[in-house]
């Protein structure tokens, strides 16, 4: 089959990472994020729940009847260790891959997708072969579907929000622009990936900022990144949830291992441009500055003060002219 038949006639997949403990509302949350599947206006799809060793038998026990539901239009895979969300993405990337879908869309068992997003999605990757990923903008709604008010989104999701009003992280190498302008820019529940791509670009087995250190790595393999304004996700962030009012113990830990996972992620991205020949060995230390001090900016929305500092600190043995510009030039001082 020739491959733009095989991406325009091929069944795309949704991978859906679950676990769910005893709570009502978790239930609704993914009667809604299936809802959002099914009524793609694109029909041709397939989604694959894998239940990331749910401790709630009831939860288990649901998820087989929403396969008797929708029959051959889902399939149900189960870890046997709960092993996080990047784990539970690879073993659905991995049925994809195996079952010839040209196109994995991931999608959190608590998010909602737009109705054309399948749709849309498939254009981009027709039209053009050399289309690695298609993501768009989303929306912030709490636990009862409510869009969250400007104001009392956190600040690290709205450094995302602000990344897409210009310049927005299209076209090729697009991790550069990812490492060096935007950090986290293409929310998980709306990115799509061509499934060859995703599969040899697994996600990391970690559980904080997998899905940066995964889109990195996308971003460096020779193809392009789209954005598509007109399909926003809805991202659920629940009121009052520990994310939004983390202790500063609790914040700086998180903070801290996603410094680690996403400088990993550079590293690893690096290595594929340099074996790519997209980038060459002398422009390491200056992406490697421009990494860390638009780290060190994000540092600073999330208020971790110590690892902006750690992270400038860094930039400045390098290239302490070029440093101190970028330091002086986003205020970090």
């Amino acid at each position: 089959m020739k491959r733009k038949d095989y991406m325009m006639d091929g069944t795309a997949t949704f991978v859906m990472p679950h676990w769910r403990a005893e709570n009502t509302l978790s239930k609704i949350h993914l009667e809604e994020a299936i809802a959002s599947v099914k009524c793609q206006t694109d029909p041709d799809w397939h989604l694959v729940i894998v239940d990331d060793c749910s401790p709630c038998e009831e939860a288990v026990n649901y998820l087989e009847q929403i396969k008797d539901d929708l029959r051959d239009k889902v399939t149900i895979l189960k870890l046997e260790r709960n092993s996080g969300s990047g784990m539970a993405r690879n073993r659905g990337i991995e049925w994809a891959y195996q079952n010839d879908s040209p196109i994995v869309l991931f999608l959190d068992a608590d998010d909602v997708s737009h109705s054309k997003r399948l749709e849309t999605v498939r254009a981009y990757f027709v039209q053009d072969s050399k289309v690695n990923v298609v993501y768009s903008t989303f929306e912030v709604i709490d636990e009862y579907g409510e869009r969250t008010p400007d104001e009392k989104i956190a600040p690290a999701i709205r450094e995302i929000l602000d990344g897409h009003k210009e310049n927005v992280v299209e076209g090729e190498n697009a991790w550069i622009q990812i490492a060096t302008e935007k950090n986290y820019t293409n929310l998980t529940s709306s990115t799509a990936v061509r499934t060859e791509i995703a599969y040899k670009t697994p996600f990391p087995d970690v559980r904080v900022s997998e899905d940066a250190h995964t889109w990195l790595r996308y971003g460096a393999h020779k193809g392009t990144f789209v954005y598509d304004e007109t399909i926003p996700s809805l991202y659920r962030i629940p009121s009052g949830s520990k994310s939004a009012s983390a202790s500063r113990e609790r914040l700086e830990n998180f903070c801290a291992r996603k410094v680690r996972v996403d400088t990993d992620g550079f590293f690893k991205a690096m290595e594929i441009a340099l074996e790519n020949g997209t980038i060459k060995p002398d422009e390491k230390d200056e992406l490697l500055i421009r990494f860390y001090i638009k780290l060190a900016e994000s540092m600073k929305y999330a208020g971790a003060d110590n690892l902006k500092t750690e992270l400038a600190k860094k930039a400045k043995l390098l290239n302490r002219n070029l440093a101190e510009k970028l330091i002086e030039e986003k205020e970090l001082i």
